[in-house]
Formats: C-alpha cells, structure tokens, sequence
C-alpha cells in the first residue's frame, strides 16, 4: 500500500502549519457556505440524518481547513481549474435507476497559504497534507498509483520540470469524494492535471504514463482507445487533459480519462460514444441520449444532427468527454458531459428538461427534491436569468437506458454573492 514520502509530507504539513494559527475563521467560512448546500442536496437526495451528519463533520473536521483563505471579493486569489467561476469545489447529483434514490458526491482543489507562490506553483502541497490526513484516519487507502502518476507528471524529470517554457503555474491536483449512505467509508479519487510543454503536451504524458506503469497490463482497453485517438476521424479531434484514478489496489483501480473537443454536433457525439462503431447494440440508449441533449440543450426533436452549436470562446467550450478504462475490460466505457453551462438559456430550462426526460424514463421519485436544490444552490439572481449553477449534464450508456448525473458550480465568486 502506497505511503506519501517524507519530503511530500513535509511540504503539506509545513503549508498547513503556517496557516493552522488562523485559519479558523476560513474553516468556519467554509464549511458554512458549502455546508449549507451540502445539507441541502443530502437531505434533498434522501440521506439519512446520520448521514448527513457525517458527510459535514468530514466536510468541517477534514475538508474545509484544506479549501485556503476564504474568498474577500469577487475576484480569487488563486483560479481553481474546477468551475468556470474559480471555486475550488463541485457538487454532483447521481441519479438513482427508476425510484432509487441518487448519491451526492462532490470534488476539491485543496489550497494552502503557499499555493501560487515560487514554493508551490502547482498547487500542491494542500493536497499531499489532505492524502497524509485521510491516509491516517483510513489504513486502506491505497497511494500506489498516485505515487506513481504523481512522479510521471510532477517529478525531477517531468516534461514540466525539465521544461523552460512550460506556463508553471496552473491546477494540477484534484481530490473527489462518493458520500455513503451506508458506512463511515467514503470512497477517495485522484485527479491529476499534466502541464503541456511545446515539446510534450498532456495527451502524450498522459499516454506515456499510462504505458510506463506496470499496471498497464491490466488494461487491455487502453490500446482500443490509444487507436481510436490516433487513426479515427472523430477521435483525433478528441485531446486528453486529465487523469483520474480510485485510491485502491492498483489492480482493482478503473483510469478515467478526460478529453475535450471543439467539435459539437450531437452527430459527432453520438459516434464518439461509439468509439468509431467498437461498441455496438446500444441503439436505445443512443435514442434516449439524443432526447437528453435536446432536451437540456433547449433543442428541437427534429434538429439536424450535423450542425454544430453556437461558437463559444471559453477553454471549456465544446464537448468533454470521460473513457473509462476497467481492469480487463476489453472496450472503455464513455461518458459524455453535456455542455449545458455554455449552450444552454438557463438553469430553469435545465432543470425543466432534464426533470421532464427523468419523468418520462421512469425516476419520477425525486424530480421535485432536484428542483428544489437548485433554487437553493442558485445565487439571489435565481435559475431563470441564465445559467451558472450546472456545469454540466452527464450521460453513459448502460443497459436498458443512460445513467445520468449532473454537476453544480457553488458559485462563490458570482458577483450576486457580493452585491
């Protein structure tokens, strides 16, 4: 089981330290404001009361003191890769198949008082604090495959290390966190951010990681993927950014891997999800996909499947995509995020379609429960002025229809939130 080495220690332990003499009222800041939203999504997504006084004493005890100084103004200090507004945290909402009910689940970027400074350009040092802490208060937490893509990405010899002209200062380490409804075990993930050089750009650290690793052979589907980017029309406009992984046995670890394109008809979407025609017998999903996108989009039935959407120029404009790679699977799974944020009217015609489309599939039960969360996640300006609280709509395919979640920005540096 992977153990952080000292000098990794040491640098989070160090950033925490300098700040532990004053950082209660951060903490209470904090855990106020994303406290509050927590609660309301848990009990909202029916979480039991000891749940959901678990799931904020994590937040405060464990969370909280690693999300830095509390915001004074509108414009942040450091600009969080995570939502479009800098906020170093998301929420996400899994719906549950038919009546089941969803899961919460939600993602950091951990900040310390060095964060953006010469000591610690990337970010880091929060990060490897939180992993030292969790890794204390849960024995089982494996670290191995950090170590190892951590090293890949970050290390003396790293592309961004070795590099004179690579931008240095930029996310680069997330933190995910699944709330059980069930035990005191919330299940950890590790994203990892590589710094393009000219010489090296993400997607080929990415693949050079992957292939370095001994875990390679326990992914057969990785090859199936690396061939679909290079030789399919559709995947080549498709570049890796991120990587993602569980914090278990390596063996058991699935690789999540994030790419985005420019491209945004749902034509090319639907082929993407395909991966080029490797997966195949999904026809019901796909049609159900096609009413999603129309519907959250604010699209006709009848749109031409081939028209791209409106331009937008924003880094995360166009079309995210998530391949999941699981041991020994053969084909990756795929997840489509739904570029709702950018291309959609509002958050009310969000909420309208996507609770109109779980209706019409058969998860009636907690509609009502979502809609009142997002009138209680949205700023003073309200759902219906234009978008800001979904980042995102998600969808994969599984059997007998498309699992569906949706993530929210808390918005923390909207203007509304300063008025």
């Amino acid at each position: 089981m992977g153990q952080l080495s000292a000098s990794t220690v040491s640098l989070g332990l160090r950033s925490h330290d300098k700040r532990s003499r004053h950082n209660v009222s951060d903490r209470y800041w904090w855990s106020s404001k994303i406290g509050s939203h927590l609660m309301l999504l848990l009990t909202k997504a029916g979480y039991t009361l000891d749940a959901q006084a678990e799931a904020l004493s994590f937040l405060y005890h464990t969370v909280a003191p690693r999300l830095g100084p509390k915001p004074t103004s509108p414009i942040p200090k450091w600009q969080s890769f995570m939502t479009d507004d800098f906020t170093p945290f998301e929420y996400s909402w899994k719906w549950g198949r038919g009546d089941n009910p969803p899961e919460i689940r939600y993602s950091i970027e951990a900040i310390s008082p060095i964060t953006n400074n010469p000591s610690d350009p990337l970010n880091q040092a929060a990060t490897y604090a939180l992993l030292s802490q969790l890794q204390s208060m849960t024995p089982e937490l494996d670290l191995s495959l950090f170590h190892h893509f951590v090293t890949c990405f970050f290390g003396p010899q790293s592309p961004v290390l070795t590099s004179t002209k690579a931008t240095h200062q930029q996310s680069s380490l997330f933190l995910a966190f699944e709330l059980s409804r069930k035990t005191s075990q919330d299940s950890t993930k590790c994203y990892f951010v590589p710094v393009s050089t000219p010489s090296n750009s993400a997607a080929e650290q990415i693949s050079s990681a992957i292939r370095s690793s001994s875990y390679h052979s326990h992914l057969p589907a990785i090859d199936e993927l690396e061939q679909f980017f290079r030789q399919d029309q559709d995947g080549r406009t498709i570049k890796p950014i991120m990587l993602g992984i569980d914090c278990v046995d390596a063996s058991e670890s699935r690789l999540k891997i994030y790419a985005r394109s420019t491209r945004t008809s749902f034509e090319f979407v639907r082929r993407v999800m395909s991966l080029g025609g490797r997966r195949r017998g999904m026809e019901k999903e796909e049609g159900q996909l096609k009413e999603l996108w129309c519907r959250v989009l604010g699209l006709p039935k009848d749109m031409n499947t081939e028209e791209e959407l409106p331009f937008r120029d924003h880094p995360t404009a166009g079309t995210l995509f998530y391949f999941d790679v699981g041991p020994k699977e053969t084909v990756p799974d795929v997840k489509v995020y739904i570029p709702v944020r950018h291309y959609s009217k509002s958050d009310q015609q969000i909420v309208s379609g996507l609770t109109s489309f779980m209706e019409k599939n058969g998860s009636r039960r907690f509609v009502d429960c979502y809609k009142e969360a997002i009138e209680g996640l949205a700023t003073e300006e309200g759902i219906d002025v234009g978008t800001g609280v979904h980042t995102y709509v998600t969808a994969a395919y599984k059997k007998g229809g498309l699992a569906v979640t949706s993530y929210f920005n808390p918005q923390m540096y909207h203007r509304a939130r300063w008025a």
